[in-house]
């Protein structure tokens, strides 16, 4: 019970393919003026300005390294208090949901502790043998080596831990609804994610969820991601539009021409099939292997090797890592639901639980209109 309350300001963490960065150490000392006498050999004078024709193309790499630091420098900033901003929305929300609590233990009779053990706790703790194997199926090839029954302990805490925030967000709702909570002002932290007119688009368009993935088809946690974003799509299809693109990291040599792939057979109309069988069964990504698959799907292959091989797509996905890049992108899978940025390969109960939350924010739907 004690750990209970925390569940009410989860923040999001899970394992990603992330991107080197580099560490910046930046001097606080003003930039001299150019035209100051910089030194003097005898009696002639040389200024930073007379010293630096002798080295433009030092001069100039020095000087775009540190734009790009001071650009990264900026992107870490904007991105720390975009964290800030949604622990802040979350403790606040938390603040809310024990007003919401205490109301609805009143009226019960009943105090606080009460309440969540009849109406979150107990109904989390109930672990079947089923929920045990279908996390393990998720996790298993993390194991190391471990089988199903040596880890058994964990996988019931896990199951738990999940079901128990899965309940605390399903009773959260139903009493903003009961109450008639309406969030005003309080709202979480969003960046503008732009959508290309070329990008691949499942869903309905006027579908009052959008979800930006971009991952990079070689990331072990982007494929890990993937049954939790079929899903998504299974239960939420009239209500999620997902978008996707492309964000090959530089250390997944072959991320950049599955993608191309995905797009070659998006020409014929196969991009969500390419795409699915790359993250559900992934392989070697080379050419046999992408030739192969474009087969089974029943693919024109000569169309689609004259595709991969025109490079036509190679901008396409470019522009696709500089949209990814423009709003902090650095690791895969990313996604931004309504704005709102989590990484990693989150369990389904992450989507739903936001999900939930931006549906009941969504205009005409709030609890208090």
């Amino acid at each position: 019970m004690k750990h209970f309350w925390a569940l009410l300001a989860i923040s999001f963490s899970a394992t990603a393919c992330n991107q080197a960065s580099a560490t910046v150490e930046a001097s606080a000392a003003g930039k001299p003026d150019d035209s100051q006498v910089a030194a003097k050999i005898g009696a002639r004078s040389f200024s930073n300005a007379d010293l630096d024709t002798r080295i433009k193309n030092e001069m100039s790499t020095l000087r775009a390294r540190a734009d790009a630091a001071e650009a990264q420098i900026k992107s870490q900033l904007d991105d720390l208090q975009r964290q800030v901003q949604e622990q802040e929305y979350n403790l606040r929300k938390k603040a809310l949901s024990e007003v919401l609590f205490d109301m609805e233990a009143q009226s019960k009779g009943v105090d606080r502790n009460t309440l969540v053990e009849q109406e979150v706790t107990s109904k989390g703790s109930q672990v079947l043998p089923h929920e045990i194997d279908a996390l393990w199926e998720t996790v298993k090839s993390g194991a190391r080596g471990a089988t199903k029954e040596q880890m058994r302990s964990q996988l019931q805490t896990m199951v738990v831990q999940r079901k128990t925030e899965s309940e605390l967000a399903r009773y959260q709702l139903a009493l903003f609804k009961k109450y008639h909570v309406s969030f005003v002002g309080l709202q979480p932290a969003r960046k503008t994610v732009a959508v290309p007119s070329d990008a691949p688009v499942l869903g309905p368009k006027d579908a009052p969820i959008t979800i930006v993935e971009f991952t990079d088809y070689q990331c072990p946690y982007c494929q890990q991601a993937q049954q939790y974003v079929d899903r998504v799509m299974e239960v939420y299809k009239d209500k999620v539009r997902l978008v996707y693109q492309e964000f090959p990291l530089d250390f997944h040599a072959q991320a950049m021409p599955a993608g191309v792939a995905a797009r070659c057979a998006g020409e014929q109309g196969k991009f969500w099939e390419m795409h699915t069988s790359m993250l559900s069964a992934p392989g070697a990504f080379d050419k046999t292997d992408l030739e192969s698959r474009a087969r089974n799907l029943g693919i024109d292959t000569t169309r689609f090797n004259t595709c991969v091989a025109s490079g036509r797509f190679d901008p396409v996905i470019q522009k696709a890592i500089e949209n990814g890049r423009s709003v902090g992108v650095s690791g895969t899978p990313t996604f931004f639901l309504n704005g709102r940025t989590f990484s990693g390969a989150q369990p389904f109960e992450v989507f739903e639980r936001m999900i939930e939350e931006e549906l009941a924010m969504a205009p005409g739907n709030r609890a208090g209109n």
